[in-house]
Parts: structure tokens; sequence; C-alpha cells
């Protein structure tokens, strides 16, 4: 059947016939249905061979039934403007009159007629197009315009869609069909699909380019079609002879699109091709200025190339990143290569990354420490090597391939990418070029921790010692207390902890002098260990409880764990196995959090360790296996003196004379498990009681620091947010609670003033728990708890309930959260005076969600969605107050951090797109239904409901009054909260 049989009641003019099948974009093709109804102008915009044009036509023939007459006009081969207007009136077949304008003519031919008007390949005529648009779109009240360009038209009401790229089956189906075009025994297949599924993610998805890959297959095999896409515009020709020359091959598609753009966005182009990966608008102001770019033409001219869809936004937390597509930046390449800038901008591009690296330098020190600066570094991991690599290509610039490798080894570190580290600062380190002393120095240091971290321990200590002299003389005591800290660590894992004294202890004098921050605790970890090893058992836990404390006091992870997992070590081995437990269980669990692999791999062993020992050799032997896979699979070592390895090849013995013949099996299996999952296998426990460890009563225990208890006490717990705990005005010492449970039973027990059984309490902490695991766990938090709040008399036993001393003031801010928001919602719904700046004070108190980032029970959950749906009802209802009140720019405000927090809940859209229709922002309205329509596609895949619908229907037609009552943009006003979130007793 053809098109014009298909839609009998619709006048087809100058559709294109498509002579291939169309492939997916079912979601894109629904999107564009609705849009077609609902808005007059739609503007398909996006980079060349994006799939404009096809898609275009497809969604205007499955629009076709809801018009009479449906136009197409292509103004792909029209060069002269001004004939934009006479080309429309060809395909309306308007005869031309001698009186008036052809654009009079045109809206007389239009008239009152349900019309949809296709115009194609509008980006070169923009300006003509956009005029003549807007005159038919003003005089012709049933005329719709589908447009086709590489950028909006910037007529007003009009709605731009970037089409997107090919989801990756789409983009292979549509591989594996235009292949079989061309030779049609093409299949794909196990071993070729690879090279497909490579060649769609390299061409970013773009259909032309998809298309004309899959054309090489009469010559090439997909395997090697992927292999010259470093070149993919000698590749990738040869399309249509019957299309226009730049839709043959993606290279005119790209001159095309390039002679489009000024003289200033053609230089920007050719600079931004220097970036690799994503890059911030700040980079590119310091890259790429210079004749004829000025600073402030810089964010002008990377809009402008976001608006012709040759440079892509994203947007993460709140800054905007921009890159290219890879097509796209090998076009620009070769541009900028041609002005002979190449060089120059590339350069510029490194010097200013090695810098960016200097200044992360610090701030990534220890690993994981600083989340904010090790995403920073991340989204810039492209660029750094790109950096790296320019600085590799001449030896000239060893310095700097030195300076960036010692800035970022941390880094390394923090990621697991050992291997990649050691090649750099190898390469550069054996070029014999003349290099700054304290530059070489560093880069030495950095080398031999590498070596350390890959276990390579025969490689560490000749550049540590090769640097400390280098160092010595340069004056910088950060850098020599490093070094010192280094040969220390380089002597302790040859084993000799004796000759690690000197260094260590010259290197924590030194730390102690300078300014508080990571490194003190770092040497105070290297400190504990060679005493440690020397015997000194209580120096060596006074290091690592000084470590964990300083760690602590920063919110440290890696200052925290690292030395806890030690502490775990110490009581292994003086057979404290529970203690032992707890301290890597905690260790493991900030490991994990922050992806610290070396770290992973100590715990998993310690772990290993105590199953062993208490007789769990299953258990034992798929954590050993894990670890060990860990290191294989990113070239790492862990064990720190002879004497560990010694230690682990005897666990491993162990386990396997234990399970005999299945060792293999079970080792086959500890093997095959993912990080994370032998990270929850290791966690999935409660510390073992045995016979040499076995804690005592809890009203046996004499605690630490007796203080008698004074009814004037005031403890203050903000479980809302991030934990905060405060005995009067001070913070409790965080060393002091020893792990995360003791902090939990606190705000368990708050929560449940009238007290709980210990059985309770296990329920909820330990719900898989034996009776003697669950006692034993129980009066390790217990005793915990009691010391760090440095008053055993806070939390009694009456009848055998545990429960906080009433005579202790507590200020818990979830109470006063839940109380004073339920207070202000009520007295605002009788309209009291001041309920709503008592909201507005309510709402302050929740600093985040309940016990955010603790490691806490499932418990916790019910009590975090009420006091979350609380939080977002009082939003609400705070924003509906100052919307009814006219404080629209507050109104607008709430609802945006309410959506924040809830991106899904459709009334605060609602509201807040009634409140930028009373600011008398009715586009921005809008663009928040868009919004929220995309959003409900890719998350719920559905639809806004019918209210919203309605209120986008009148937002449209202007018919929002602004004294419409505020409930009747909402299905219902805001609701009270009626179950409370406070029981007596434990659920």
């Amino acid at each position: 059947m053809t098109t014009a049989e298909a839609f009998p009641n619709t006048s087809l003019t100058g559709l294109p016939v498509q002579l291939t099948r169309f492939i997916g974009r079912k979601r894109e093709l629904d999107d564009l249905a609705r849009l077609i109804r609902s808005t007059r102008l739609l503007t398909l915009t996006g980079g060349g061979g994006s799939g404009k044009t096809r898609l275009g036509s497809e969604a205007a023939v499955r629009a076709a039934t809801g018009f009479s007459r449906l136009v197409w006009v292509d103004f792909g081969a029209l060069e002269d403007p001004g004939l934009v207007p006479q080309q429309v009136a060809a395909a309306f077949k308007t005869p031309e009159r001698a009186e008036g304008s052809v654009t009079d003519t045109l809206v007389q031919t239009i008239g009152e007629q349900s019309v949809l008007l296709i115009l194609d390949n509008c980006e070169h005529l923009v300006d003509a197009c956009a005029e003549l648009v807007e005159v038919l779109l003003r005089t012709c009240s049933r005329l719709a315009v589908l447009a086709t360009s590489r950028e909006a038209l910037g007529v007003p009401g009009e709605t731009a869609w970037l089409v997107p790229a090919l989801a990756t089956a789409e983009a292979i189906q549509l591989f594996v069909e235009r292949a079989q075009a061309v030779l049609p025994t093409f299949q794909l297949t196990p071993s070729n699909e690879p090279a497909v599924h490579e060649i769609c993610r390299r061409l970013d998805g773009i259909p032309l380019a998809i298309e004309l890959a899959a054309a090489r297959v009469r010559v090439l095999s997909p395997e090697q079609i992927a292999e010259r896409l470093s070149d993919a515009f000698r590749l990738l020709s040869g399309g249509s002879r019957t299309a226009l020359p730049r839709h043959r091959t993606l290279r005119g598609t790209m001159e095309w699109s390039f002679t489009l753009l000024n003289a200033r966005e053609q230089a920007l182009l050719g600079r931004l091709a220097v970036f690799a990966g994503s890059f911030s608008l700040a980079a590119a102001e310091a890259v790429c200025v210079g004749g004829p770019l000025e600073a402030e033409d810089i964010l002008d001219g990377v809009s402008a190339l976001v608006d012709k869809s040759l440079v892509i936004m994203e947007t993460a937390k709140g800054e905007a990143r921009y890159r290219l597509l890879e097509t796209v930046r090998q076009y620009a390449e070769e541009r900028l290569r041609e002005t002979g800038e190449l060089a120059v901008f590339r350069e510029r591009h490194a010097r200013f990354f090695i810098t960016f690296a200097e200044h992360a330098e610090l701030h990534l020190f220890g690993g994981a420490g600083n989340p904010s600066w090790l995403t920073g570094i991340t989204e810039e991991s492209g660029n750094l090597r790109a950096a790296a690599a320019w600085a590799e290509e001449d030896a000239g610039r060893t310095e700097l391939a030195l300076r960036l490798g010692t800035a970022i080894h941390w880094y390394w570190f923090a990621g697991g990418q050992f291997q990649e580290g050691r090649r750099r600062l190898e390469i550069a380190l054996t070029r014999s070029v003349e290099i700054a002393p304290d530059v070489r120095g560093r880069a030495l240091v950095a080398f031999g921790m590498i070596m350390f971290w890959q276990g390579d321990h025969a490689m560490m200590r000749p550049p540590i010692e090769e640097a400390l002299p280098l160092l010595r003389a340069h004056g910088d005591p950060w850098a020599v207390a490093y070094t010192l800290t280094a040969l220390a660590t380089a002597l302790l894992v040859e084993g000799d902890s004796m000759a690690a004294r000197g260094p260590i202890e010259e290197a924590v004098a030194h730390a102690r002098t300078l300014k508080p921050g990571i490194f003190l605790p770092f040497t105070l970890y290297w400190h504990g260990l060679a005493a440690q090893g020397r015997g000194e058992i209580e120096a060596a836990r006074a290091s690592f409880e000084e470590a964990i404390q300083i760690g602590r006091s920063l919110g440290n992870s890696p200052a925290i764990a690292h030395p806890m997992s030690l502490l775990g070590r110490l009581a292994f081995a003086q057979g404290r196995y529970g203690e032992a437990f707890i301290n890597y269980a905690e260790s493991l669990s900030i490991h994990l959090a922050t992806a610290d692999i070396w770290g992973m791999g100590r715990g998993l062993d310690g772990m290993a360790a105590i199953a062993v020992a208490v007789g769990r050799h299953d258990r034992g032997a798929r954590l050993l296996a894990a670890a060990e896979s860990l290191r294989g699979r990113i070239g790492m070592g862990t064990h720190v003196s002879p004497q560990d390895l010694i230690d682990r090849e005897r666990l491993v013995a162990s386990t396997r004379a234990a399970l005999g013949g299945r060792f293999r099996e079970v080792w086959s299996e500890g093997m095959a498990l993912a990080t994370r999952d032998a990270v929850a296998l290791a966690l999935a426990d409660t510390p073992p009681e045995t016979g040499e460890y076995r804690l005592p009563p809890a009203e046996a225990i004499e605690p630490v620091g007796h203080v008698v208890a004074s009814p004037t006490i005031e403890l203050r717990v903000r479980a809302l947010g991030p934990l905060q705990i405060f005995r009067g005005a001070e913070p409790i010492d965080s060393a002091a609670w020893g792990s995360a449970r003791p902090r939990e039973l606190l705000v368990f027990l708050v929560m449940h003033l009238d007290g709980c059984t210990k059985e309770q309490v296990g329920l909820a902490f330990w719900p898989e728990a034996s009776t003697a695991q669950l006692r034993n766990s129980f009066h390790v938090a217990l005793h915990r708890l009691r010391k760090a709040l440095g008053n055993p008399d806070w939390i009694g036993l009456v009848n055998e309930r545990y429960r906080l001393d009433p005579s202790v003031r507590v200020e818990f801010d979830a109470i006063e959260f839940e109380r004073e928001v339920t207070a202000a919602c009520r007295a605002l719904g009788k309209r009291g005076e001041g309920a709503g700046t008592a909201l507005e004070r309510a709402l302050e108190w929740y600093r985040g969600d309940f016990l955010d980032g603790e490691p806490a029970g499932d418990w916790h959950v019910t009590y975090r969605d009420n006091f979350q749906r609380l939080y977002l009802e009082g939003m609400q209802a705070l924003g509906t107050w100052q919307l009814e009140d006219d404080r629209l720019p507050k109104a607008a405000d709430t609802f945006r951090r309410l959506l924040a927090r809830d991106q899904l809940h459709e009334e605060a859209w609602r509201l807040l797109m009634v409140s930028h229709a009373r600011m008398g922002e009715r586009s921005q309205a809008l663009k928040l239904h868009q919004r929220l329509t995309e959003l409900l596609r890719d998350e719920l895949d559905a639809d806004p409901d019918e209210e919203t619908s309605e209120l986008y229907e009148r937002l449209q037609r202007g018919r929002l009054s602004e004294n419409r009552s505020v409930s009747s943009a909402v299905s219902r006003p805001p609701r009270s909260v009626s179950l409370p979130l406070f029981a007596p007793n434990p659920p």
C-alpha cells in the first residue's frame, strides 16, 4: 500500500519516497506525534547525519491523519534566501500573481486549511525561513510547521527538539540491515558483534556515519572497519550517488556544517578539538582564547556551537560540561591542523591540565579522601591522558611529563590504575635529559610508591634513596617527610622494621610541623606499622588510633579506613577476633564506598584470616581467592612485609588442607566473585565469639573516663542528614565511637525513649544473628556507646529494657522536625498568622535524609521514608502558601528544591509551571512541561497525567488567570501528616 492509499483523506504533496526500511526510534516518534498535535512550530535540530530528515518524514506520515493537507518542502539545493517563499509556493502549487507578494499569495492559499508544512534542511536559510514561518503562523490559524535544521529558527512559540543519537541496539540493527543491503550474506555473529558494537559506539550512534560504515563490509570485515575509524573521513565515503554532495559522505556533511559558521565559530570549533572527552567552560576559556577570539567570545561561541548541534552540552551536579562527537572532533582537528595552530593549542591544552593536576595534588593525597576533587579529576581523565601523551612525544617535555605523573599518582592509586602510572613515570624517568632536581626527586618518590602498590618491592627502595638527597637539598619539608615515609615503607616491606624507625620518626616530626591535614595520619599509619614490627604493640595502637581520630576530624575516609584495618590486624594477632572483625568490617565498608581497591584487598585478607581462625574454612578460602583475583585484575600487591606473604601462604595451605578435594571448587567460586560481591560476603556475618575472645556482660565493664551524670547536661543528636552527635555544645570526638554501630544504637534509643530489650535491638540490627552472636554484637556496641558518651549512667537497664536516662535533656532534630512541621502545617491549613514563617523555620531542621551516609540497618528505612515524605509535603505546603501569597520567586525556588529531592513529584512540576506563568514566564512554564514529559518517559515509560495536560493546554492558550486558585492547578491540596513517626516501642 502506498502512503497516499494509507491516508486517503489527507492530501500529500512532495513527501519523499523512502527506499529503505525505517529502523527503531519508537519512543522518539511517539514524542513527536504528541508534539505535532500540541505545538504549531516544531523544529528538529541535530548535527549532520543525525537523521533529522528521515525522522521528520516518518513523524509527518504518522501525523498525517490529523491534517487535511501535508506539504513537504526541501531547501537542500536552494542557495538564495530570497527564493524561500517561492519554493514553498511551488510546493503548494500556488500560481504567481502580478499583484501582491508571494507570501501574501501563500497566506491566501493556506487560509483556514488544516495543513502540516514540513520544511527540510533550513540551516543555511534559517533567517529567511524564520521570517516566512512567523508570518504564516500569525495569519493561518490552522497551520502547523515541522522544520529540520542544524539550529532552531528562533520564532516565538517554537519547540526545538534535539534529535538524539540512536540507541546501541538500534544502531547495531541499522548497521546490520545496511550491511546486508550491500552484502546479502552478512550476518551478526558472536565473533563480529564486539566489532560492530565498537563501530556504533565510536560513531556516536549517528545514522549517516553508521550507514557509510556498513557499506564498507563489501571489502572490509567489521574488525577492519573498527580499526580504521581513527581516520573516519577517509573510510566513510561513497554514500548514495543521488543524494546532495554534502549527504554522500561524512566529510561532505561536516564541510557543509563548517561553511555555515562565521569565522570566530570556525576558529573556536577547531581549537576545541584538542580536548579529549568532555571539558568545562573555564577550560575552554583558558585554552582557546587568542586572535580572533577574546575571552568574552568563548561563552557565546560555545553556546552558538551547541545551538548548531556541533557541540554537545551535558549537565552534571549543576555544572555544564561540553564535548564534541568523535567525528566532529576529527574534522575540527583537521581544520586546526590546516591553519598551522594544532601544535600551539595542544601545548596550551597540556599546560593547562598539568597546572590543574598540580593544584589538585594535595587534595588527592591518600587516595579517595576528597570525593569532590576525585570526581573533578575523573571528569578530566581524558584531558589528562591527552596531556600526558603530548608530554611523552618529545624528550624536551620530560619535565612536564614528570610533573603531571607526580601530581596524579595518588589518583592512579584511588582508581587502581597502577600499570598506567608505572608506565608513564618509567618512560619519563629513563630519559637522559636535564631535569630540575626537585621535579625528578618528587617523581622518583611517586614511582617508588607505585612499585609498592604493585607489590614490586625490590624496585621500590632505589628510586626513593636517590630522591632523598635531591629533596633535602631543595628544602621542602613536606617533600622530605613524604620521602622519609616512603623510605620507611620500603624498609618495612623488606622486613627491616628496626631500620625503618629513624626515617619514620623523622617523618612524623616533620609532619607535626605542617598545616593540619591528611599527611600526619599517613605518616602515623606507617609509624604504627613499624612499631608493631618491632613488637611495640601499645605504641602501634596509639599511632593507629591517633591517625583514625585525625581522619574522623577531617572527614577523610582513607585516613579512617586504612589505620582501622591495622587495628583489626593488631586485634587479630592478639586473638581478639570479634574486635578484629568489627574493625575490619568498618574499614571494608569505607573502602568499598570509596572504591579503594588496595584497601579492599587487604581487608579481604584480614577477614579471611578471621574466618579460618574460627574454623570457617569455606568462607576463608572464598575471601582469599577473591582478594587474589582482585590483585591479579589490576596488577596490585597488598602485602606490606615478607611476613605478610608468609602468613597468607599459610592461610591458603590451611584452607587447602581443611577442604581437601573441595578446595579447588571453593577457590574457583571466590575467584569468580565481583569486587562488590566479595566485600558483601565478608560483611555478611557477625563478630565471632570464641574461647579466646568473649565479652563480659555490659554491667561488669568499667567505663573509661567515668563522669557523674547531671540532669542539666544536654545531648544533641542530628540524624537528618549526616549523623552528628554533641555533648553540650561540643561534638563528641569521632574517634571515641570505634565503629558505626554505637552511633546507630544511640539514635535507636533516642527514638524509643521508653526503652528497648536487647532482643528488640537485635531484631533491628542483626536479624540473622544467632543468640550468641546477638549478645556479642550488642554488648560490643553498648560498651562503645557508653565509652563514647563518657557516662555509663546515661544508658540504664530498667525492667530488662535499655533506655536513656529521662533526666538527661536531649535535643533530637528528627523529633523537633516532626513536631514543628506537623504543627505548622495544621496552622497553615487554618490560615494561622505566622504559620508560613513557622513552616519555613521548621523545614530547616531537615539537612538531608535520615542517617544519610550511615551504614544503618533496614530498621531505619521506614523512618527515613516517613521523614522524607513529611519534608516533601511540608515543602509543597510552603510553596503553595508562597504562591497564594504572591511570593512567586520564593515559591518557584521552593518547588525547585522539592524537585531536587523528588524529581518525579508531578504536583510540584505543575505548581512550578504555575509559578512561572504567573511571573509572566509562560515560555519557561511550557519548557518545564517538556522536561517533565521527557523525564516521565525515561524513568517510568509514562505520560503526564490529565491534570498536567490540561494545565499545559491552558498555558498554551494563555488562559491561566493570575487570579486563578492555585488548588485548581493541582489534583489536591497538600496532605497533612497523620502517620506517627515515633512509636513508643520498636516495630
